[in-house]
């Protein structure tokens, strides 16, 4: 019963969020890394090296999706906003928020090269970096995750909603 509960507040959220970035301003996934395959998506996994929670079934969620493409690919933002450009050793590795507002981020982690700059304010489809393997990945991909009042969403729903 909690866990209907959380997934409706989740799609509450989600819709409410979606709604909130108009959708001339956002790409789907599938602009992200041209020819990217997901290849971990999100929500509940049984991956231990995931965050736990204690919500999931498997105890452990993936707060994003993985899009592996070859090394060096390049990735593009979903969305407009601000770039905050940092590493994060404990996971993302090299990594690239876009802030697109007071509630709303798109997090681009394990790149191996950045091709903005924090501070830089970005479009849509504009080139933000480049496929890594860096911080906690197994091989190269993006980690795609967007949060909204600090809870991961499901990327795929939210940057494809209308």
């Amino acid at each position: 019963m909690r866990l209907l509960a959380m997934v409706a507040s989740g799609v509450v959220l989600m819709l409410v969020a979606a709604t909130q970035v108009p959708s001339h301003l956002r790409l789907p996934v599938s602009a992200v890394v041209l020819d990217g395959k997901v290849t971990q998506p999100f929500g509940c996994t049984s991956l231990l090296l995931e965050p736990f929670d204690r919500d999931c079934p498997t105890h452990h969620i993936h707060t994003g999706i993985d899009l592996a493409a070859p090394l060096g690919s390049p990735v593009y933002s979903a969305t407009a906003g601000r770039v905050i450009a940092d590493y994060d050793a404990d996971g993302a590795g090299d990594y690239v928020k876009v802030v697109v507002d007071a509630h709303t981020w798109v997090l681009y982690g394990h790149l191996s090269a950045f091709r903005v700059a924090s501070g830089d304010l970005v479009a849509p489809g504009q080139l933000i970096g480049l496929v890594g393997a860096t911080g906690l990945a197994t091989g190269p991909h993006v980690h795609l995750q967007v949060d909204v009042d600090r809870v991961p969403v499901d990327p795929v729903w939210f940057l494809s909603s209308s």
